[in-house]
């Protein structure tokens, strides 16, 4: 009976374990693909979604990483090599998965931009996978425009494509994108990411709009939809536009994309980004049911972008997911902004800083005010003040930012921007330290983070919140998004040491809590209401390197 059971619980868990498949390529690991893709698999028919990683070089330890500086420059280019031998046979890894995965069963394959893609992987994945939802025009090995002349029917054969993602930056990019935006007649999602800025290659003059024509990006990837005035914009419900000039919107992206529908709305690297948030803070093209907004923004000479943005925040209502990460901007959206949207806000992440390093975080006051009024928050990202862990207990300014944040009773993840100080200084300002301090310093976190679980809990019960005999707080991070690991000159370089609650056994049986250290990208699989520990300005750009 137990048997049929067990057989009966996995025949209800196989659809939901398989349905997404995150696989890590470009290693040793990879004969474990051929594991799944066995015929007498019985999840490999229930696989729907396919994200690519490169697996990176595995690092050696600590103490052999402590080298001299002759051969610092041999092992950094060892490892350029690895990586791209890693990158080469990722590609042959993808190939094996696309001829063996069954045809027609995906609806998203996703792989990370480590390199040009092959172009003949790409053309069996349009071949295959005829129910593809998601198509991505990115880097390839070779130009996209032969191929599509030659073979039209590689577009027309996906019609259920709702959700389109370009990263254009070349000419050939651009009219590929083109090609797939106007054979799909059913976009509902729309991502445009300029690469021209990070190409090798010379941008070309009038790539963004200006005041008397529309850019090359504009007239290229629309220009089925010329002349704009007169076009019927795209509705889509989620939009993500970066690294694309916006000071000219008013006159092309407003007008062939109707914002007033959007439900989704990611700004990442726009100059001229408050063109488009006071645009759409008018009557007239204000969005009536948008749930989410990320910013990320780094522009120094637009002083009037925060203005543009809180405008926008007190003209709509409904935001459910809020997100905030600016750089060389003087300042904090306004608390008064964020608690307008508090009765529907379940996630909010707000961090600004300065090029000279410093990180501006809310007066307690306007901490409170946000915590008071968002009750339903689940996750938070937000820079608490300056505590010490060399300490027994945190700081009184610390304390206070806590016990403003224990009224959100429905709290799952906080991430606690910046990192707690010590008396020792062997943390550099560039958030770095040597290997035999790190464990120190991870054991002083550890604590820091066991002493607000436990402080959750007990106003938990208090409350009378929570599960009961603990409050919802599962996930505890420090530091910006991205994977602690050595660098090459033999120090450990701070990302992001996440922590989430354990437990523990003693030799009588008796259990308790325990905060326990995980790895970055598995926090997800464990707690997935913690994506926001997953977006930060620090995706694109490493800032920790500045002094």
């Amino acid at each position: 009976m137990s048997s049929l059971q067990c057989k009966q619980l996995r025949d209800i868990a196989t659809p939901l374990l398989y349905r997404k498949v995150l696989l890590f390529i470009g290693g040793h690991r990879d004969i474990r693909v051929s594991g799944l893709l066995s015929r007498s698999n019985p999840g490999i028919k229930h696989i729907r979604k396919v994200y690519l990683q490169l697996e990176k070089t595995i690092l050696a330890s600590p103490e052999s990483r402590e080298v001299s500086d002759d051969s610092s420059e041999e092992e950094s280019e060892a490892d350029v090599e690895n990586i791209t031998g890693a990158a080469r046979q990722a590609q042959f890894t993808v190939r094996l998965l696309l001829d063996f995965l069954p045809n027609d069963i995906l609806e998203n394959f996703s792989w990370q931009n480590w390199e040009p893609f092959s172009m003949d992987n790409w053309i069996l994945l349009m071949k295959k996978q005829k129910r593809l939802k998601a198509v991505e025009i990115a880097a390839v090995d070779r130009p996209f425009m032969p191929v599509l002349e030659k073979d039209p029917g590689l577009l027309t054969n996906l019609d259920g494509a709702s959700s389109l993602h370009f990263y254009p930056d070349n000419l050939d990019r651009l009219q590929a994108c083109q090609k797939v935006l106007q054979a799909q007649t059913n976009v509902g999602e729309m991502q445009l990411s300029s690469g021209f800025a990070m190409s090798p290659e010379e941008p070309p003059e009038g790539l963004h709009d200006s005041s008397t024509r529309p850019g090359l990006i504009t007239r290229t990837v629309f220009s089925h939809m010329m002349p704009f005035d007169t076009c019927k914009p795209i509705v889509l419900k989620k939009l993500s536009i970066d690294n694309i000039e916006l000071r000219y919107a008013a006159d092309t992206y407003m007008k062939l994309i109707k914002f007033s529908a959007l439900e989704s709305l990611v700004v990442g690297g726009c100059v001229g980004a408050d063109a488009v948030f006071s645009q759409m803070s008018k009557p007239h093209l204000r969005p009536g049911n948008l749930k989410k907004i990320r910013w990320f923004h780094e522009e120094t000479t637009e002083p009037h972008a925060l203005e543009a943005f809180e405008g926008l925040l007190e003209a709509i209502s409904g935001l459910e997911i809020l997100h905030v990460d600016t750089n060389n901007i003087s300042g904090l959206p306004r608390a008064s902004a964020i608690a307008h949207h508090g009765k529907t806000l379940r996630c909010l992440g707000v961090r600004a800083r300065m090029s000279s390093s410093t990180i501006f975080n809310y007066e307690a006051e306007q901490f409170d005010e946000i915590c008071t009024n968002c009750t339903e928050l689940r996750q938070l990202s937000i820079t608490f003040p300056q505590t010490s862990v060399s300490d027994a207990h945190p700081n009184a300014e610390f304390n206070t930012f806590l016990r403003s944040a224990s009224k959100l009773r429905h709290l799952i993840t906080v991430n606690l921007q910046g990192w707690p100080t010590t008396r020792s200084s062997f943390i550099s300002r560039s958030y770095k330290l040597k290997p035999r301090w790190y464990d120190l310093y991870e054991h002083d976190l550890q604590r820091l983070a066991q002493q607000i679980f436990e402080a959750s809990d007990i106003n938990s019960k208090e409350q009378g919140w929570g599960l009961g005999h603990r409050s919802m707080l599962a996930v505890i991070a420090f530091g910006a998004n991205g994977r602690t690991a050595f660098d090459g000159e033999g120090n450990v370089k701070l990302k992001q040491v996440p922590f989430v609650r354990g437990l523990k056994v003693d030799p009588f049986g008796m259990t308790s809590m325990l905060a326990v250290k995980t790895l970055w990208k598995m926090v997800q699989f464990i707690e997935p209401d913690s994506d926001i520990l997953n977006h930060s300005l620090y995706d694109l750009h490493d800032v920790h390197n500045s002094p």
